[in-house]
């Protein structure tokens, strides 16, 4: 029967069917479309595997102002993303909504968009809705503490640049750290720390006439307490936000009392210590004891030829660490248990950590060592040396390789980082043991330590240390020796 013989039915051509809205998803659904805004889109990777492509994430706002995240697989990557582009408004189809996971929450949805292979994502270019151009997770100073190193939130912050300091700030294609000091609220300053893509964007925008800008909107940072500081950790999906016309730049500007707009300091770490320097205990401890904030929120690297006079025994030499993040496990009843990667049935490996009194003949010091540094010096990692001591029946007394050390001198790499300037922790990292110094290592006293002046801030993304027998990072994720990770989107 033709449409012609029914006159009141209506044709398949005028019905109008509409998107249905974020707020209204339900899991599972595969039939349903949305049309929203493409905010911005990144790509995702998985840090336990050497930053292995999982796909691209994309933050989307639709007309009811309402923020949801897709997930494109990285085996899809490849057709979608030519015809991505941020700002635009879409109409994505025939996807999956599934619930999203609780760590690392970019937006308040529960849920998430997933693309399968019969999703479409077309751009509307005739009669499309009204969508704001920008929304933020944005999240106060309080809040910011709350989720500091929880790791359950990477949130957007608005706020005002006080300084800016890193090496190489005029050349867009370093990735080194840079950090900013950020004023977040009226007399609340805390700390951007801005890595790789991040860091290099960030150097371009300040080399332009949009760095001028002092307030801006920072997207999606991991939060982090260190040192007793907070630190605001860059992470693969965050941008920087300068127009003044964005309703939370404007908002935050009307509330501040002071001046807005005016130039902020920009201090190239690189023309204070080109290389390592060649310093005494006493010019370290100087270092530590003069330093003024803009230096402690970097970290330098120096090298110290000293004697060891004996291996501290009452933190003990070693620690069970967890296999997944490196953090020291704790004891949990009558096992061990990770608090940060919470799993029950987690598992751990012995590794160092080894307390050094050391004395350059004048001053003394701790210096703390590590697995890598002292694997070499031991030649037998800290599993094998524990299993031999219990089957040769030791106690308390210290393994014979390590008696062995005291006496003897050594060349020591020290990397200083923010921990060393806590009140309750005067221990140096060692990242590096030599039986020489290499004439080309250092300049010595190129630029003078014990007057407050800092080295280069590192462009390794070096581990610090804390006082608990593990080795961690304030960038956003938990590191390996010798690496660093990210958070994960």
């Amino acid at each position: 029967m033709s449409s012609a013989a029914v006159p009141n039915m209506p044709s398949a051509a005028a019905v109008v069917v509409a998107p249905t809205s974020f707020d209204d998803l339900r899991l599972g659904r595969s039939g349903q479309f949305v049309v929203g805004r493409l905010l911005r889109f990144w790509d995702s990777r998985n840090i336990k595997k050497q930053g292995e492509f999982m796909g691209i994430t994309l933050l989307f706002l639709d007309a009811q102002n309402s923020v949801i995240h897709g997930f494109i697989p990285a085996a899809r990557s490849g057709h979608y993303r030519p015809g991505l582009r941020s700002g635009s408004i879409v109409k994505v189809s025939s996807f999956e909504v599934a619930r999203c996971t609780n760590m690392y929450k970019i937006t308040d949805s529960p849920f998430v968009i997933r693309f399968l292979p019969q999703t479409t994502i077309d751009e509307v270019l005739v009669d499309a809705p009204v969508i704001n151009l920008q929304k933020f997770m944005l999240r106060k100073f309080e809040h910011l503490q709350a989720l500091a190193n929880t790791n359950l939130e990477l949130p957007d912050v608005v706020g005002m640049i006080s300084s800016v300091q890193g090496s190489d700030l005029s050349d867009t294609r370093v990735t080194t750290r840079v950090v900013v000091r950020f004023v977040v609220e009226p007399n609340v300053e805390v700390y951007l720390s801005l890595w790789d893509d991040a860091a290099a964007t960030f150097r371009g925008l300040i080399s332009s006439g949009e760095g001028t800008k002092s307030v801006m909107v920072v997207t999606t940072v991991n939060p982090k307490i260190f040192g007793g500081n907070l630190y605001l950790n860059s992470t693969p999906a965050t941008k920087f936000y300068f127009d003044l016309n964005l309703p939370a730049i404007a908002q935050f500007t009307a509330g501040l009392s002071g001046p807005v707009g005016e130039a902020f300091p920009c201090i190239d770490t690189k023309e204070r210590i080109k290389k390592k320097e060649n310093v005494s205990i006493g010019d370290l401890t100087k270092f530590i004891s003069n330093s003024d904030e803009q230096v402690q929120t970097q970290e330098a690297e120096f090298i110290c030829k000293a004697r060891v006079l004996e291996v501290l025994q009452h933190n003990g030499w070693s620690f069970v660490s967890c296999t997944g993040c490196s953090r020291k496990l704790d004891q949990s009843g009558t096992s061990l248990r990770c608090n940060r990667c919470v799993n029950a049935n987690v598992t751990g490996v012995i590794k160092y950590r080894v307390e050094l009194s050391v004395d350059d003949g004048n001053d003394n010091a701790t210096f703390v060592v590590f697995n890598r540094e002292m694997l070499k010096l031991t030649n037998k990692d800290a599993a094998t040396l524990t299993v031999e001591e219990m089957n040769g029946g030791g106690g308390e007394q210290l393994p014979q390789c390590l008696q062995d050390l005291g006496g003897k001198e050594f060349v020591f790499h020290i990397r200083v980082t923010p921990f060393n300037f806590t009140p309750n922790h005067r221990t140096f990292t060692v990242c590096g043991i030599s039986d020489h110094i290499e004439p080309e290592t250092f300049n010595t006293k190129e630029a003078s330590i014990v007057g407050g002046k800092s080295g280069e801030a590192s462009a390794s993304g070096s581990t610090l240390v804390e006082g608990g027998g593990y080795e961690a990072n304030p960038t956003g994720g938990e590191v390996k020796e010798g690496s660093r990770k990210r958070p994960r989107e």
